[in-house]
């Protein structure tokens, strides 16, 4: 779908054999965010892997390295997330136009308002911030994409 020839890695829809990598990725991701519940979240991501829409970037040595699952009805990202080492390297950017091109249009996600790099990375895309909500203890900014 999208291939990062310089960097290496490509997007592609997942398949059932990524789950277990998918897991690993997001529960490495979920140290960032101690306020969050970890069971819970794992919970959350098994729903989605079976009622959503879900790409992957994978690197052919790493497998792997980042994943978004698309609610196309809605054209909601429930998951964005991407391997420490491979930050910065445009993997976000590639899911995120990957996934506007299967919903056909603008998206939307939820950002939690702690997470200061996510929200300075959204706004530097051209993202818009919608409203701010509480959930869970924590609150979130509700984005939309250009």
């Amino acid at each position: 779908m999208l291939t990062h020839v310089s960097a290496g890695w490509e997007i592609r829809p997942h398949s059932r054999d990524d789950h277990t990598d998918i897991e690993r990725v997001f529960s490495d991701c979920l140290y960032d965010f101690p306020w969050r519940d970890a069971l819970k979240e794992l919970e959350a991501l098994h729903y989605s892997l079976r009622n959503a829409s879900v790409l992957v970037a994978s690197e052919p040595q790493a497998g792997v390295v980042g994943f978004l699952i698309l609610h196309a009805g809605t054209r909601y990202v429930s998951h964005l997330f991407v391997e420490r080492d491979w930050r910065l390297c445009g993997i976000a950017q590639g899911l995120l136009q990957v996934a506007r091109g299967v919903a056909g249009g603008p998206l939307q996600l939820d950002v939690d308002t702690l997470n200061e790099s996510a929200i300075a990375t959204y706004r530097k895309l051209g993202w818009t911030e919608m409203v701010e909500q509480g959930r869970l203890g924590y609150r979130q900014t509700r984005f939309q994409g250009p």
